[in-house]
């Protein structure tokens, strides 16, 4: 066989393995990246200091779309026009869910 072929085949072999340890390598990053996501969701919902009975409650309505999460606008860091940062650390994670969250109603099929 002509060596110049027998050249191009074996790197074309050698790239082949190298884009499927790539392929591994990108597939186990976005695994470790959605499990970081999961955890930093986890960290914000525990940070907010509800009761059960609450956080079950907040859950139940982001899973069916009844919980409003408003994104605050980039705002300069330097605080609101009285001087309080509304989403600094002094704010409260309860009270911001409560006046994005409405009262959850009870459907029909469920028991009070």
């Amino acid at each position: 066989m002509n060596r110049k072929l027998h050249r191009v085949l074996d790197e074309i072999r050698r790239t082949e393995k190298k884009i499927a340890e790539w392929q591994e390598h990108l597939k186990q990053l976005k695994l470790l990246a959605e499990q970081l996501e999961n955890q930093e969701i986890v960290k914000t919902i525990r940070s907010m200091k509800l009761d059960s009975h609450r956080m079950l409650e907040l859950l139940e309505g982001i899973q069916e779309g009844t919980v409003s999460i408003s994104l605050p606008a980039e705002e300069p860091e330097t605080g609101t026009a009285d001087g309080e940062n509304s989403t600094g650390p002094d704010s409260h994670p309860e009270e911001m869910a409560q006046k994005t969250a409405p009262e959850r109603e009870v459907k029909d099929d469920e028991e009070t």
